[in-house]
């Protein structure tokens, strides 16, 4: 997937951390005021990182300054605790997108597309048949979202401390 003019795409870096718990603030403050306590909105530095930096692969988009824009991070295989939620977890194959956003001020400009379309090509030059993700129930904006790029409902799990309830999507990979 080509970046929208005026955008580069690049893997994410230590020193992004900062500017990136920022972004994920911010990208995910909408979903927050909804009583969707969705870790991106409220995350450290630490759990940036430690969610970001040598878990599979993440990416960045910045703008023509070099400011962050949105990012996105998979994992292969996915996460202990995701392990134990669901058998789609378990899936030879299968990458699991971890975290996806995009700046509030630039959403609607193919941002989200650019970065599951890097997420889709390292995931498939990887020997990757599908990849799975998972997301409150009640965001549906993100759930119609994945769902036009293909993305099929399936098992509703519940994660600790959430205050919501997470579907399971999974997509096969070309």
């Amino acid at each position: 997937m080509d970046v929208p003019e005026g955008f580069a795409l690049r893997p994410t870096t230590a020193s992004d951390v900062p500017a990136l718990t920022r972004l994920l603030h911010a990208a995910y403050a909408d979903l927050a005021a909804a009583g969707l306590n969705f870790t991106g909105a409220t995350q450290s530095d630490d759990v940036t990182a430690a969610r970001t930096l040598g878990v599979g692969a993440s990416w960045v988009v910045v703008d023509a300054a070099g400011a962050l824009a949105g990012t996105v991070t998979c994992s292969s295989p996915p996460g202990g605790g995701l392990l134990a939620l669901t058998p789609a977890a378990r899936e030879p194959g299968r990458v699991w997108l971890n975290q996806l956003a995009v700046r509030p001020d630039l959403r609607g400009r193919g941002l989200a597309s650019a970065l599951w379309g890097a997420l889709r090509t390292w995931a498939v030059d990887g020997g990757a048949r599908s990849v799975g993700l998972d997301t409150a129930v009640p965001a549906r904006g993100l759930r119609r979202m994945y769902a036009r790029w293909g993305f099929a409902e399936g098992d509703v799990i519940q994660w600790q401390g959430k205050a919501y309830r997470s579907v399971v999507m999974v997509r096969d990979l070309p």
